[in-house]
């Protein structure tokens, strides 16, 4: 009996909803799951689907002092094989936090009481040194799903990036490029690299043909409010469209550390007719959105302390629904919109271009229906979080023990 265990940072997360969508594909296949994660929820909101997760939830015990340090280790390490292999790695141990190393212990002792058979992280940082402290205490073996800041940030070691994918079965990355550049920065340690495209649980992005703009162009962005995702920009671009009269909405859904500064950049510009802000959505409330928009853009940029954004998930929402899409060439995103075919393709950071690229649809220049045709088909052929659920599962029940 193969019992898969989910290790996260933070569960639920409700910008992860690639981890449910993920989550649901393998339960419907008949995976027998368990989630633990290392830090509760501080979100405010939650999407409905995580009410179908069937898998139960551990949240691993994260010791505040050095008391509750060594009671948790001293419990958790009662197993003489647990014990042994701590000794073996303890010199590994030593470069990491105090917290981390106890709650590593623990998630060791639970899994292997569990009954757990392969061990998934996603995020190569937290996740995935609990997931190669588990695995080096226990023998149980693991796979991690590679994003962006795990891979990108500057604030990456690359000592552990190389020990957790180098010691993993498998190391996934959800996009091409994103498997090119593991390619460089893991040689040498004998990393399996898998490419596995994050996915979508199709039946709920119904596919509604878009018209030509008529009137108002209707825009839409969606995501956190950080520096990678280029909101900034995109209200640059949005206070061109008005200095040349262009007549346009724009709501922009999120939140993050930028919100007030974005808040306060729409008043700057004289947009706080045109720019709606509503928060943090729900998947439901994304669909809605795109459905009734005309364009969905995602501008995203490198940002300073090197982080990028892999493949967002919600433009591959977008094309699932049949919003045209404009975005920028950063890390997989040419992977899936190319130019003129299945969106508009520009340069990150290009501002007065992504004024003209949304102008060009409002003037009805795009064929902005051909390109959401292309898409939906694209997303049909490689986005289909069923094929990637059976992916994953034929990985983690085949691999060599």
């Amino acid at each position: 009996m193969h019992r898969i265990g989910y290790v996260l940072k933070v569960y639920p997360r409700f910008s992860e909803t690639f981890v449910v969508t993920e989550i649901l594909a393998r339960e419907a296949i008949g995976a027998d799951l368990r989630i633990y994660a290392m830090r509760p929820t501080t979100d405010a909101r939650f999407h409905p689907e995580l009410a179908r997760v069937k898998a139960p939830v551990t949240w691993v015990p994260r010791p505040t002092n050095a008391n509750r340090f060594w009671q948790q280790v001293t419990a958790s390490t009662q197993d003489p094989e647990i014990l042994a292999n701590f000794a073996s790695i303890l010199p590994e141990l030593t470069e990491l936090e105090a917290s981390d190393v106890a709650q590593g212990v623990a998630l060791a002792q639970r899994v292997k009481a569990d009954g757990i058979t392969h061990l998934h992280a996603h995020f190569a940082s937290l996740a995935g040194r609990m997931a190669w402290v588990a695995s080096k205490l226990t023998g149980i073996p693991y796979t991690v799903t590679t994003h962006a800041k795990d891979i990108f940030h500057e604030s990456v070691n690359p000592i552990w990036l190389r020990r957790i994918c180098g010691d993993a079965a498998q190391v996934l990355a959800i996009s091409r490029f994103n498997e090119g550049y593991l390619q460089k920065v893991l040689t040498d340690t004998g990393a399996n690299l898998v490419l596995i495209y994050n996915a979508l649980e199709l039946s709920r992005f119904e596919y509604v043909k878009p018209s030509l703009p008529t009137g108002t162009l209707r825009i839409a962005a969606v995501g956190r409010f950080v520096p990678k995702k280029g909101f900034s920009e995109l209200l640059g671009a949005v206070a061109i469209l008005a200095e040349r009269g262009v007549d346009f909405s724009l709501t922009l859904g999120g939140d993050g550390e930028l919100d007030e500064q974005l808040r306060q950049k729409v008043e700057q510009l004289g947009l706080t007719q045109q720019v709606t802000m509503p928060g943090p959505l729900t998947q439901a409330e994304v669909r809605q959105l795109l459905r009734s928009s005309d364009v969905f853009v995602a501008p995203c940029v490198p940002a300073g302390d090197g982080n990028m954004d892999g493949l967002p998930t919600v433009v591959l929402e977008a094309m699932a629904c049949g919003a045209p899409v404009v975005t920028t060439s950063v890390t997989g995103l040419p992977e899936v919109i190319r130019n003129g075919e299945t969106g508009l393709l520009l340069e990150p950071g290009d501002v007065p271009a992504l004024a003209d690229a949304l102008a060009s649809i409002a003037d009805g220049d795009v064929d902005t229906p051909a390109l959401a045709e292309a898409a939906r088909q694209l997303i049909e052929q490689n986005f289909d979080s069923n094929f990637q659920a059976q992916r994953l599962n034929t990985l983690e029940t085949t691999e060599a023990p």
